[in-house]
């Protein structure tokens, strides 16, 4: 599939549901406090997106977090769970992002539900998966 092809990802979400967070906070080594403060964040992502150029700002009441990427091409960044390297790539219509953390490798992958909404998820070094639905506002 060409980028001309892809789905097309930009625009304002806004998280309306989020699945099995605490425990995927917890497979990283977040504390408690933190966790508990984590479930209570309301998450807005923007995202700008030209053909396999993206630029994605993640802003909750804790941090804003923003990451300008290339499909193929390795970032490295800092967030509150420490420094890390990520690779994104397409596999068909979805997202897949592969990050190297000193807790080990997170796996993510968002893509457009049928329904319009946007799933996020993450996948910790040891299995455990959080998915983040988000509406475009």
């Amino acid at each position: 599939m060409s980028p001309t092809e892809r789905v097309d990802l930009s625009g304002t979400w806004k998280m309306v549901q989020v699945e099995n967070f605490d425990a995927y906070l917890q497979a990283l080594g977040i504390g408690f406090v933190l966790r508990a403060i984590a479930k209570m964040l309301s998450n807005t992502q923007i995202i700008e997106q030209d053909g396999d150029s993206f630029y994605v700002k993640d802003i909750n009441t804790l941090q804003t977090h923003e990451v300008t990427f290339q499909i193929g091409v390795p970032v490295e960044g800092t967030t509150v769970i420490g420094k890390y390297r990520v690779t994104v790539t397409w596999d068909g219509d979805v997202l897949r992002g592969y990050t190297e953390t000193d807790k080990g490798i997170i796996r993510t992958e968002r893509y457009i539900r049928e329904d319009g909404t946007m799933l996020y998820a993450m996948t910790a070094p040891n299995g455990v998966k959080t998915t983040q639905i988000f509406v475009k506002q």
